[in-house]
């Protein structure tokens, strides 16, 4: 009976070092994941900047005569 005891513990601990290496790893994934959302949101809020300041610069050099037609 102790072989049966000795072999379920030793079951056990590997299955633990398998399940703390996978909870390492996707620690670790979630961790790159929210950096990459991180510098994906600055350069969001950098080009909606630059949009801003193309839609302020276009604004002046439209013909104030030209209207779209209103199928537009």
């Amino acid at each position: 009976m102790t072989e049966s005891l000795e072999a379920k513990l030793s079951r056990l601990e590997i299955l633990y070092t398998e399940q703390d290496y996978t909870i390492q790893t996707l620690n670790n994934m979630v961790a790159q994941q929210d950096q990459e959302i991180s510098r994906l949101n600055i350069s969001i809020e950098q080009l909606k900047v630059q949009l801003q300041s193309l839609k302020a610069d276009d604004s002046s050099d439209i013909d104030p005569g030209f209207e779209k037609p209103p199928h537009y």
